[in-house]
């Protein structure tokens, strides 16, 4: 690797951060610099690295709803009265969650009202 992950992720979203910043280009001209100094194969880590850092900048959040089953109107409500503007949304199917949702802000924090929880909270 000829430069470290986390400076290749700060270049990459400081340069998606610039004011009319062509978000294709950008990531097309990075591929091929990545591909030039061999370092594909932290591609994966440098993108991670890269959002997590666009998040933090832009002061947006990032939420994972997990649930058992797809997300019903209900609970859709739910998660849409918690959201703010420029959040980034991800659902997931999570069949070890047994029943209930799950969020998780920005990888970090928690809310976990799953019946698996519950369930390891009693036994």
């Amino acid at each position: 690797m000829k430069y470290k992950a986390k400076l290749y992720a700060k270049a990459l979203s400081s340069a998606i951060l610039e004011e009319d910043a062509d978000e294709n280009k950008i990531l097309d001209n990075f591929l091929k610099f990545l591909e030039k100094n061999g370092d594909m194969g932290k591609a994966f880590q440098i993108v991670f690295l890269a959002k997590k850092l666009f998040i933090k900048k832009t002061g947006r959040r990032q939420l994972t709803i997990e649930s058992a089953r797809k997300i019903k109107a209900k609970q859709k409500e739910l998660v849409n009265s918690i959201l703010q503007k420029g959040d980034i949304v991800e659902e997931k199917i999570n069949k070890d969650l047994l029943a209930g949702i799950k969020i998780i802000i920005n990888g970090e924090k928690q809310f976990d009202a799953s019946l698996k929880s519950k369930l390891q909270k009693i036994f």
